[in-house]
């Protein structure tokens, strides 16, 4: 990662299966350091589509982005995790929700996706809840070549 999240509302021209063009709203996360930052970024991303008009910009919540990078996976799921860890000192159990946007094929693939990111990890977790999004693509921080 490379900042914090961003989730970009914009509004560009689609054409439909029919070949008339629509103007729609969608949703994209990009990385950056701070608003304006995500601002370039993403009219820069989505300058393919023509006319694109930035509609609002807002912090997004993710903790995680799970990409497969799987071509078929064409949708992206908000998946919430309770981390578990025990507080040694006080001898208690400590939860703590963690955010993922998972990019899957549905649902089903959305849960094993976050299973198997998770399956690293040294706590304890549940998966407490997915939802698909409308999030149409995200656009992390690419490394430049040294």
């Amino acid at each position: 990662m490379y900042g914090k999240w961003f989730e970009c509302k914009v509004s560009l021209k689609r054409t439909l299966e029919d070949g008339l063009q629509k103007q729609v709203k969608e949703v994209y996360i990009v990385d950056a350091v701070n608003f304006t930052e995500a601002e370039a970024r993403i009219l820069d991303e989505t300058k393919v589509y023509g006319d694109v008009t930035l509609i609002s910009i807002k912090y997004c919540e993710a903790n995680e982005i799970v990409d497969s990078h799987n071509p078929l996976d064409g949708l992206w799921y908000k998946v919430k995790v309770a981390m578990i860890s025990i507080d040694e000192s006080a001898g208690k159990e400590k939860k703590v929700n963690v955010i993922y946007y998972v990019r899957a094929k549905d649902f089903k693939s959305a849960f094993e996706n976050t299973e198997k990111w998770l399956g690293g990890s040294v706590m304890d977790s549940t998966i407490i809840s997915i939802a698909e999004t409308n999030i149409m693509e995200v656009f992390e921080y690419k490394k430049m070549p040294e």
